[in-house]
């Protein structure tokens, strides 16, 4: 069998919120979790934060926008998992692989993020689940 898009590992679970520092301390206070200093992302809409956890992060995203994709995702569904990201290597073949195989790419070119090159597979070709491919 071959296997067009193969997998590292998970890279990060990412968390939509409301409000990051808040969230933040709660993730300290009651996990004993923190992160480094948030960044401010107005190119992606967002501040976020990736907490370190072994080989995979968590990564908590507030929307500078409430009408971007982040503030819609909170005003529609509320505060919670955002999205999955699996670590690739060769992110351009995956996407091709994707794309010529009729899934629906958000990103058909991988572009920068938090967390290294990213680009997102729209939740209709993944059961609901919004999913980036990350190469890092």
């Amino acid at each position: 069998m071959i296997i067009g898009c193969p997998i590292n590992h998970i890279d990060h679970v990412a968390i939509a919120v409301k409000d990051i520092y808040t969230t933040l301390k709660v993730f300290n206070e009651v996990f004993g979790l923190s992160g480094p200093q948030v960044s401010h992302l107005p190119e992606h809409g967002v501040k976020a934060v990736l907490i370190q956890l072994g080989q995979t992060r968590i990564e908590i995203l507030e929307p500078l926008d409430s009408a971007n994709s982040v503030g819609r995702f909170i005003e529609t569904k509320g505060e919670g998992l955002h999205h999955i990201a699996l670590n690739v290597t060769n992110l351009q073949d995956k996407l091709d692989y994707l794309n010529d195989n009729g899934f629906d790419l958000i990103d058909i070119i991988p572009r920068e993020g938090l967390s290294g090159n990213v680009a997102f597979i729209h939740p209709r070709s993944l059961f609901g689940v919004l999913t980036e491919l990350v190469e890092n």
